[in-house]
């Protein structure tokens, strides 16, 4: 009898272990949230991770906050998240104006793609003067580019020979110009593309113009850095096979994007697919050159940039770990 009572406790707790086990397991996944700043393409491997779970082999479960009308950097001053995806304006401008908190510790994307789209009427860089540019929040990497180009590529004084309008993110800017309430503003894909299609004039295209700046990149904090380097570690890795399968499952790819990018075309989509699969770095490495770019992009705006120490706004260190360890090219052996 004591026999039977054994094996049929031993059965019971059996059971309730193999029950018990999935909740186990999920008590033992760490939740993180990482904010983006934009609905666009380059966003889409962060997208693929989330929906593919990819984090669960890191003990992660990955959420994706969009940043909307706050600068994702804001986020990260907050605490509400760790680590934030999004353009390299923020971090950069912050070491130049004497903050060195934010660290870049990855650069997915230096290509800022794009370009200053305007009225049919306007077919010259002097045609724009004393016209109404449309552009995103103070800061943002279509600001700060835009105000480069102005002056260094236009000849024009921004604020003085033309007025810069606050309207909000560039999908907005471009229904700002329809409507009329601007006369050129600065979109980046996949609105060109819908641009163009709409009638208006490309006055500038950035990639012609070989601008090289920190458009896609994963931020943090120092102090987060020096606690839970394991986190950004596991992150870093998630997010680069979400690279991985973005160059090289287009149908997956097209198929998260749509979800996102909502309204777009599948014309839109492919297009939005071959520029972002072309520029997205396959070993996201935050280079020091593209830094000194980026510095000397912001110094017509901060003379101050021309003395920031570029070496502080990076750890190259965690990507270089991965990469030494044989992890991308692992991916890239399947």
């Amino acid at each position: 009898m004591a026999q039977k009572n054994t094996i049929f406790g031993l059965c019971l707790l059996s059971g309730v272990i193999a029950f018990a086990s999935p909740a186990l397991t999920a008590l033992q996944m760490e939740s993180l949230a990482v904010g983006y700043s934009s609905l666009a393409g380059h966003h889409t491997p962060m997208w693929i991770a989330v929906e593919e779970r990819i984090g669960r082999k890191y003990g992660i479960d990955l959420k994706a906050i969009y940043a909307g009308r706050l600068r994702p950097q804001q986020l990260l001053a907050s605490g509400d998240v760790p680590i934030v995806v999004a353009t390299g304006s923020g971090a950069v401008t912050s070491h130049v104006l004497g903050s060195k908190d934010q660290v870049i510790v990855a650069i997915n994307m230096n290509k800022v793609g794009g370009g200053i789209f305007a009225k049919s009427e306007i077919k010259t860089a002097e045609d724009l003067r004393g016209k109404t540019i449309g552009v995103s929040r103070a800061g943002s990497i279509s600001e700060v580019i835009l105000r480069y180009v102005l002056r260094a590529k236009m000849g024009l004084q921004p604020d003085r020979d033309v007025k810069l309008l606050v309207v909000g993110d560039p999908a907005v800017g471009l229904q700002a110009l329809e409507r009329g309430i601007v006369d050129a503003t600065p979109i980046t894909m996949p609105l060109p593309l819908i641009a163009a299609k709409m009638g208006f004039r490309e006055l500038v295209n950035y990639d012609a113009l070989g601008i090289t700046f920190p458009a896609n990149t994963v931020t943090t904090l120092r102090q987060t850095i020096s606690k839970r380097p394991d986190l950004i570690e596991s992150f870093l890795k998630i997010l680069i096979e979400g690279i991985y399968i973005f160059k090289t499952n287009k149908a997956k790819s097209l198929a998260v994007m749509k979800k996102n990018l909502l309204g777009a075309s599948d014309e839109i989509l492919e297009e939005t697919y071959k520029y972002t699969a072309a520029v997205l770095e396959q070993q996201p490495n935050p280079s020091l050159d593209v830094i000194k770019s980026a510095l000397e992009i912001l110094s017509l705006q901060y003379p101050q940039a021309k003395q920031t120490d570029p070496n502080l706004i990076i750890d190259p260190s965690f990507v270089k770990r991965i990469d030494q360890s044989g992890f991308i090219a692992g991916l890239y052996k399947k």
